[in-house]
């Protein structure tokens, strides 16, 4: 049986890990030879009382798609209320990422594909963030991993755990016992852990292996040198985005990719980072716009091609951005 193995480390009240467990009905609709845990932790009793009870107002809202709403929750009370069959898939329980230990092989903290901990590393001092962090390592399956919030963990140590530039920003992958090239949208970095010289390489390559190394200052250098050498590409632009995101400057991650849109018109990753900054920052007329321009270009591509920089194909890309179309 396959399994499927997810936690929300600071759960808050549950939005999290039923987003997950919600993600998992409409990817896995056929669920019969899967194992899948999604557990949901948060140090409040409060929280983790409200999370369990499935119910929340307007505000838990302001960014889903209406169709999300109506295919998963029924007004009561002036609240919406989780499907049964949805909350069913997750569990919640009190826990102190401090002090408890994990993993445990008696629990259900081991083995995980993917650990989700996002705005909970700022309250630690830098000795607790490493010491949560390479417990996360060790309780992720090899090859799982971990995600945070925006630059959480850049400049703080994460043993056992190496960094991956996604759309978006940063994802830690717990490192492979034996190295092996690691999947992920750009190509593996060098064996070398020295930078790369760019003369006989193209700058842009040799950035996204900085990148994918962590050694952001440098590939944002190798980008512009990219950009200098071939003024009219937009992936050079792109990546500056997504590392002007790293070190939290959403302002120029937005002239990066309204640039790389403006040089490649159909370069729907582009179009999907924009549309998330734009939500993040409650722009989200502009948001719904250019993921409906995103649907339309992804729309014309054959349903099994691979999306650049994305890593589905074009059939899968098109049905999740169908539920935007509507909000």
């Amino acid at each position: 049986m396959k399994t499927l193995r997810l936690w929300s480390a600071g759960c808050a009240g549950g939005e999290e890990a039923y987003s997950l467990a919600m993600l998992a009905d409409m990817l896995l609709p056929e669920r019969g030879g899967w194992n899948i845990l999604i557990v949901g932790t948060d140090i409040d009793s409060a929280a983790i009382s409200k999370a369990r009870r499935g119910r929340y107002g307007p505000w838990s809202f302001r960014m889903v798609p209406p169709m999300l709403r109506r295919r998963y929750f029924r007004p009561e009370n002036g609240e919406w209320l989780l499907d049964e069959r949805i909350r069913s898939l997750a569990t919640f329980r009190v826990s102190n990422l401090v002090g408890e230990a994990f993993p445990d092989p008696a629990s259900e903290l081991r083995d995980m594909d993917l650990i989700l901990c996002r705005n909970v590393f700022i309250y630690f001092d830098p000795a607790a963030a490493a010491a949560v962090a390479a417990k996360f390592a060790a309780t992720l399956r090899e090859g799982g991993y971990l995600m945070t919030a925006h630059a959480e963990l850049i400049g703080r140590p994460a043993p056992g755990l190496e960094s991956r530039l996604f759309a978006e920003g940063v994802v830690y992958q717990k490192k492979a016992a034996v190295p092996r090239p690691l999947p992920g949208p750009f190509p593996a970095a060098r064996a070398a852990s020295s930078p790369p010289a760019s003369g006989g390489a193209a700058p842009l390559e040799d950035a996204r292996a900085c990148a994918d190394r962590g050694e952001f200052e440098l590939a944002e250098r190798l980008c512009r040198e990219a950009s200098a050498a071939d003024p009219l590409a937009a992936e050079p632009y792109f990546l500056l985005a997504q590392l002007a995101q790293i070190r939290a400057d959403p302002g120029a991650a937005k002239e990066f990719l309204n640039k790389a849109i403006y040089l490649a018109p159909r370069f729907v990753a582009a179009y999907l980072e924009l549309a998330a900054l734009c939500e993040r920052a409650e722009e989200l007329p502009r948001a719904r716009t250019l993921r409906r321009a995103a649907l339309g270009i992804v729309r014309g591509l054959p349903e099994d091609s691979m999306v650049e920089q994305c890593g589905v194909t074009a059939a899968e890309l098109a049905r999740w951005l169908e539920q935007w179309a509507e909000s």
